[in-house]
């Protein structure tokens, strides 16, 4: 019997490919299987990232804006965008502004399209400086420090007194930032407000008087008010963003800290996280906190009023709605 060498070889050296490729398609199917899971996690991680950066939006540098939901808007193997819808409270009105968006990926999380900062443009009737959001064109309301040292710039805004103009705004509500001449307290603002306007923020104010009102457009730090304009200070609550409350000092405070050990933004060598962290070091709680300014909503008539006040140093309005006959302005 005459043995086929040859074949039995060449069969022998099939086997031994069919077994090589069989195991590199098992070890490749692991290292995929391994690879695909850890992205996976990690970008499960870098989503819970995202929706930190989300809520200290939320409760430090959203001056009267409520977010409603975060979910994904976009949602790729190693590219996602965290969205929220966002609303502010005229005077009870619900208006919608611009949401806010959240990129993050393997590597990096950073803001998306709708927290570019503002354009400043003149206004043309008044020819003073304004600013608009560039997704959809809303006016933002300003604030003003009136102790900042002053540099004259070609596109910086004079102080404003917008509200007494909406006494020709009949039947709508609207928001007015309010500029204190002097930092006031929570009690003092209580007392001096109106009961007919809604208050909705408080502006923190600046420590450094180096920064105009322009270098801090979209970027001003402060603590939203609940639904009837009040705050609350309960300590002792979670460090964890997941717990803040948007309306309790603490939690603002926690968010400030947070803000300033993982956030830069600098603006004429200014950074306004380390600002904002120096001010809540003086003012650690509520009853000692003093506040620069306020955003308050109401009916034109009343809000038309407020430039006479002696307290106050500059106003300027941001959104409003007309007042419909089957919803109830809040104040």
């Amino acid at each position: 019997m005459t043995v086929d060498f040859d074949h039995i070889i060449k069969r022998e050296k099939r086997k031994q490919r069919l077994v090589t490729s069989g195991i590199l398609l098992v070890a490749v199917g692991l290292i995929l299987g391994v690879g695909v899971t850890a992205v996976k996690q990690r970008m499960a991680s870098q989503y819970r990232a995202a929706q930190k950066v989300a809520m200290i939006t939320d409760m430090i540098e959203s001056p009267n804006v409520t977010s409603t939901s975060h979910y994904l808007s976009e949602s790729g193997l190693f590219n996602r965008r965290l969205k929220s819808d966002r609303f502010k409270n005229i005077d009870g009105y619900l208006v919608k502004t611009a949401p806010l968006e959240i990129n993050f990926s393997l590597f990096s999380v950073g803001y998306g399209g709708g927290t570019q900062l503002p354009i400043t443009v003149p206004i043309s009737k008044t020819k003073t400086i304004g600013a608009f959001n560039r997704e959809n064109g809303e006016k933002l309301p300003l604030f003003f420090n009136p102790k900042h040292e002053a540099i004259k710039k070609a596109n910086e805004a004079d102080t404003t007194h917008e509200s007494q103009t909406l006494a020709d705004l009949q039947k709508h509500v609207a928001e007015v930032a309010i500029s204190f001449k002097e930092p006031m307290t929570y009690a003092e603002i209580q007392a001096k407000i109106p009961d007919n306007l809604l208050i909705n923020w408080y502006w923190l104010g600046m420590a450094s008087n180096k920064l105009s009102v322009t270098d801090t457009i979209g970027k001003v730090i402060g603590i939203n008010a609940n639904e009837i304009g009040q705050l609350t200070d309960t300590p002792g609550k979670s460090g964890r963003p997941t717990d803040w409350t948007s309306h309790n000092y603490p939690d603002f405070v926690a968010a400030v800290q947070a803000a300033a050990a993982t956030r830069k933004f600098n603006s004429s060598g200014i950074d306004i996280y380390q600002d904002a962290l120096q001010q809540i070091k003086t003012y650690p709680t509520l009853k000692q906190a003093k506040f620069s300014g306020i955003i308050v909503s109401g009916r034109t008539e009343n809000l038309a009023q407020l430039d006479s006040q002696a307290y106050i140093y500059a106003t300027n309005v941001g959104l409003d709605a007309e007042v419909l006959p089957y919803i109830a302005p809040t104040k």
